[in-house]
């Protein structure tokens, strides 16, 4: 309408906001990193159990052996059952024979 009248119009652009919080890449992107938190803290308090479980059961200077080895080891599973090996184990050598077939 302006152009039939002769009339400059001034439009000043408007920035466009857009709450990314509500976007599916945001909520996909924040239940992955959820998942890898919740699996790299499983991780870390297993690793941190077994230290404890070694600490009570065979003594301080055993966790310094075992700790660059768990240091490793990523996979839970691995993890849980080097766990439960800590509380079945009789001796250190049941244990560490154990840990090296598993490998």
């Amino acid at each position: 309408m302006a152009g039939l009248f002769d009339i400059e119009v001034k439009v000043k652009p408007m920035p466009i906001q857009v709450d990314i919080r509500k976007t599916f890449l945001y909520k996909w992107g924040e239940k992955e990193g959820e998942k890898r938190g919740i699996e790299k803290g499983l991780k870390e308090g297993l690793k941190r159990a077994i230290l404890v479980d070694i600490k009570l059961k065979f003594g301080s200077q055993k966790v310094r052996q075992i700790k660059k080895l768990l240091d490793k080891i990523n996979d839970i599973n691995r993890l849980e059952k080097i766990k439960k090996e800590v509380i079945i184990s009789e001796t250190w050598e049941d244990f560490s024979k154990v840990l090296r077939n598993h490998k």
